[in-house]
């Protein structure tokens, strides 16, 4: 076989081609979130971090750090088999270790079979392989980067892969179709219910658990419901959502033994296991629902309306997103994979290299075909990906009829080169479809032209055949070998949008490479491009933006400190909108320099935008400068024309895509398509037809939001006890017509001079101010969070979280599911707590804050770190400083400024619960008899409740005024007696 060395010599010079670096990667333990013991993966330089961290994510398997070569085994030049040598083990340290080994297994397994001349054809077929590796031009499957070559390398058994399930399949013609149709969805419902209970079930019973591990009191108490407030809630919530009495009971009783969350994976139900279905249409029943026929299933299964069972099928597929179509049969595509990354192959000044590509192919099939064990069904699959990159980087419109010829071209010339292969290994050979029309090729593809009329006719396959070909497919590959790939689309996926998120970029966005690349095959000049990308991903900052620009803001007079903190804001993400308030600007700028009154301020803290003068035209300008349209329509320097490259395909365009493809390859084409959520089942069904029209081979639908999978977990379950509820009002008009009609949610506005405190205290050395503000009655109706040296951004992020608290305490939400929602989260900053009498620590400022309100508004004395019996509700989470609230000045507990100097100098403070006499007889029943102490005269007086007659004491106000048998009225608080 004969080696060229054009895939080395072209990685060589190319970016791909740069030296290898080491990069540092830091794993996270998912228990508690603690940075683990970083870890050095090598990589070439053009590699993201996420591509790198993919790659040490794969090889996580520790190797032998010593071989020696393995004995009385075949050497080809360098390539030969290595055994271990020794015990000690590490994981391998990157791309070099992964290339050396697959490459060097794969290149001795063809040598063995005699596919080189001599031994340097057998390294320079290695080090093909190994370069277009490294170019990322071709990436194995997982499983290959895992295991592949490890037995030639290392000695170690290289450990099989796990089987796929297999796809049930369903043909449209049996008569048990309906059937099997039904029971599809039966499963795909009882999964997500099941699903969705078992998350609610471990949800609800991990609370219990939680609810006993933060009691503080006594541990008996913790553990009866009936004086843990927590557990009591969290038991009441479990048997709502109708989490078994049984599985509720034995929660408790995990916890009281002290065993792990672990244990109740005992008390949740498996999962029902879902097998991928595959419906096979064949082309006569898309005739019948085209002509409205009937159709007939066989061996006297009856007949029903072709377009009814239509129907039916579309009913299924947009309810559940199962069962996948197939119009036309294919092969089954088994044993490795190896992806084609074709837009590696796309040069911006020579087009797309066919000879590059070809060769990829060709060594790839020939390695993939002499190492496939004897026996096997399939050599493996070769797929192409990244097609929407590949159209996008040329500068086509995917949906376009000559970016279909195009990839039809292209599909051809790799099949073209499969049979290539199997006549020089004797394998099955792909069948072959007519050429497409070469002279309609557009200049980037032009090579692919020249490739295929150059190449010699097509020769007929033999008919008997000494081993399996690989299949030629186009599939999205896996998650993480998409992430090695750093691809902007996989399989026939277009590209949705030419911008992406980017960390490192101002403002957070860029544009994806292959718009870049478009661009400049569009002929436009870096210049441009600049522009085009400030259009759409934004400038990141507001100096020379339109309507509200730092140039603009200087000459109002905002000073340079504060412009500061604004473009922090705006380069961390916030909108303009958001980002222009009181704690960015500062209330001393805002007053002298915006001119603002105080009332203003207030009121319009979150947002200023207004309050200065800005109008909502020049917000939204304002934020297209800083943030981006988010695509490229309107860019000044891109023409209309040049736009319709950058516009989202539709699915009949996809759909159209891949019938272009597979009318040039055997495999299938995976088309997976995803409709909004609103899509209607006569949309599906349409989509259906338009299969059946092109013959997909593999047609996946689904409906965003389809299914109980993607549309309860958005649901939450613990919000209010809705069965105290009372039910909806209902209104009946005449006999037969039922109205329901709902009350919406009122908000209960608070006073304009409202009551409350101000807390300060300092959580692991951050300051922190709480203020509320309370309803007449006492209740909760707002919180302000003051943090004044955070940066701009989490100040910001506190200040909304406080409004948003806010306005859920106004319309109702109870400030008990507040709590239970915040307490005991787990952040920083997080730590000792000074200033508080009633919390010493806290693991995040959420912690501090929510445990602070409930301890003050609702009593939640399992929350404070202090003694049950010393807890005193007038403390107003100050802290016990005295037992006795009766030696305080009332003045220390009642604003003066908030009654405006009207508190009477005459207010006795009693303590929250007066303490019982004994009456030293044993007796166990004091109901009513307690004990009042006298201030003035600190005397006890010992007297039952009921004795005193209501009405107030003209000395000192208290009701405590009895009748005296001797002095005829007397007052037990200062004495006074009259007749």
């Amino acid at each position: 076989m004969q080696v060229f060395g054009r895939i080395a010599d072209f990685i060589a010079d190319t970016a791909s081609g740069s030296a290898p670096e080491t990069r540092s990667l830091c794993a996270f333990d998912d228990s508690n979130g603690d940075a683990t013991e970083a870890r050095e993966i090598t990589t070439p330089a053009d590699w993201s971090l996420t591509a790198s961290q993919a790659l040490a994510d794969l090889l996580e398997t520790p190797r032998p750090t010593a071989t020696q070569p393995r004995k009385s085994a075949k050497r080809f030049g360098s390539l030969q088999p290595r055994t271990a040598e020794g015990e000690t083990r590490q994981l391998e340290t990157g791309l070099p270790d992964v290339t050396a080994r697959l490459a060097g297994s794969l290149a001795w397994s063809a040598a063995r079979q005699g596919a080189f001349a001599d031994d340097d054809q057998a390294e320079s077929f290695a080090a093909e392989l190994a370069a277009s590796l490294t170019g990322r031009l071709v990436v194995p499957d997982s499983h290959l980067i895992r295991e592949g070559g490890v037995d030639w390398a290392y000695g170690d058994p290289a450990s099989s892969e796990a089987a796929p399930t297999p796809a049930l399949t369903i043909r449209v013609n049996s008569r048990q179709a309906p059937g099997q149709l039904r029971r599809v969805a039966e499963t795909a419902l009882r999964a997500s219910v099941l699903d969705v209970g078992a998350r609610v079930t471990r949800d609800r019973l991990e609370a219990i658990g939680e609810a006993v591990r933060r009691c503080s009191g006594d541990v008996e108490e913790c553990f009866d419901p009936r004086r843990n407030a927590a557990l009591a809630r969290a038991m009441r919530r479990a048997l709502k959502d109708g989490v078994p009495e049984e599985a509720v009971e034995r929660a408790l009783a995990l916890a009281r033994q002290g065993t792990d969350d672990d244990a109740l994976s005992a008390l949740i139900p498996d999962a029902v296991e879902t097998r991928p279905a595959m419906l096979h249409v064949p082309r006569a029943f898309s005739h019948a629902v085209t002509a409205d026929e009937a159709w007939t299933f066989e061996q006297d299964g009856g007949a029903v309306r072709a377009r009814d069972f239509r129907t039916g099928i579309a009913r299924t597929v947009w309810s559940f997103g199962t069962p996948s179509l197939a119009f036309h049969a294919s092969p089954e595509d088994t044993g490795p994979t190896v992806y084609l990354n074709l837009p590696a192959f796309l040069d911006g000044e020579n087009g797309f290299q066919a000879d590059l590509f070809t060769d990829c192919i060709r060594y790839w099939a020939i390695a993939l075909t002499l190492s496939a064990p004897k026996g096997a069904g399939s050599a493996g699959s070769v797929a192409l990906t990244g097609v929407g990159a590949l159209l996008l980087s040329a500068g086509l419109p995917y949906g376009d009829e000559t970016a279909r010829n195009s990839l039809a071209a292209l599909s051809h010339l790799a099949t073209r080169a499969l049979r290539e292969v199997a006549m020089e290994t004797g394998a099955a050979a792909p069948g072959l479809a007519d050429t497409p029309p070469l002279d309609t090729l557009p200049g980037a593809f032009a090579l692919i032209a020249e490739r295929l009329t150059a190449m010699p006719a097509p020769f007929l396959p033999k008919a008997a055949l000494a081993r399996p070909g690989p299949t030629l497919i186009c599939r999205a590959p896996d998650d993480d070998v998409a992430a090695l790939l750093d691809a902007d689309s996989v399989g026939v996926t277009p590209v949705h949008t030419a911008i992406t998120s980017d960390a490192e970029m101002a403002g957070g966005q860029r544009l994806r490479d292959c718009a870049r690349s478009g661009l400049l095959a569009l002929g436009y000049s870096v210049t441009d491009i600049e522009r085009a990308e400030d259009h759409a991903a934004g400038h990141g900052s507001l100096r020379g933006a339109p309507g509200i620009s730092l140039e603009d803001l200087m000459a109002r007079g905002v000073p340079v400190d504060a412009l500061e903190r604004l473009e922090d804001s705006i380069a961390e993400g916030a909108s303009v909108r958001h980002a222009l308030n009181r704690w960015t600007l500062g209330d001393r700028t805002c007053r002298d320099a915006l001119g603002l009154t105080s009332d203003v301020i207030a009121r319009d803290a979150n947002s200023l935008c207004h309050a200065i003068g800005y109008g909502e035209d020049d917000i939204r300008a304002a934020d297209a400068h800083a943030h981006g349209t988010g695509d490229l329509a309107g860019a000044p320097t891109i023409s209309a024309a040049a736009r319709l490259v950058f516009e989202a395909p539709t699915v009949q365009d996809q759909m159209m895509m891949a019938a272009a493809i597979e009318g040039q390859i055997e495999g299938r084409c995976q088309t997976a398509i995803t409709l909004d959520g609103d899509a209607t089942i006569d949309d599906v069904a349409d989509l259906i037809d338009l299969g059946g029209e092109l013959g997909l081979r593999d047609l996946a639908i689904r409906r965003a939001a389809s299914g109980l999978f993607d549309l309860l977990p958005a649901i939450d379950f613990d919000k209010g006890d809705y069965a105290a509820e009372a039910p909806p009002a209902e209104r009946i008009v005449e006999r037969t017509v039922e109205r329901v009609i709902e009350k919406p949610a009122a908000r209960r506005k608070l006073p304009d001079r409202r009551k409350g405190y101000i807390q300060k205290a300092t959580v692991g050395g951050h300051k922190v101010y709480l203020h509320t503000g309370e309803f007449d009655d006492g209740e909760l109706g707002e919180i302000f969070i003051d943090m004044h040296k955070e940066g701009a951004a989490f100040r910001s992020l506190m200040n909304n979280f406080a409004i948003a608290i806010s306005i859920g305490l106004q319309y109702g939400v109870p400030l008990e599911e507040f709590v239970d929602a915040f307490v005991y989260t787990r952040f920083e900053p997080a730590g000792e707590v000074e200033g508080n009498d009633s919390i010493q620590h806290a693991t995040s400022i959420l912690d501090y804050l929510f445990r602070e309100l409930g301890v003050s508004y609702l009593g939640r004395d399992d929350l404070a770190e202090i003694s049950p019996d010393t807890v005193d509700a007038g403390d107003l989470g100050h802290g016990v400083e005295q037992e006795k609230l009766g030696q305080e000045d009332a003045a220390k507990f009642i604003s003066r400024g908030f009654s405006r100097g009207q508190v009477p100098d005459n207010i006795l403070m009693f303590a929250n619960a007066p303490k019982k006499v004994a009456t030293g007889d044993g007796s166990g029943d004091q109901s009513g008899h307690y004990e009042i102490e006298d201030q003035r005269q600190s005397r006890p007086v010992s007297r039952d409740i009921s004795v005193y007659n209501g009405a107030p004491c003209p000395e000192c106000g208290h009701f405590t005024v009895v009748e005296d048998e001797d002095a005829g009225q007397k007052c037990d608080a200062c004495g006074w007696s009259g007749g």
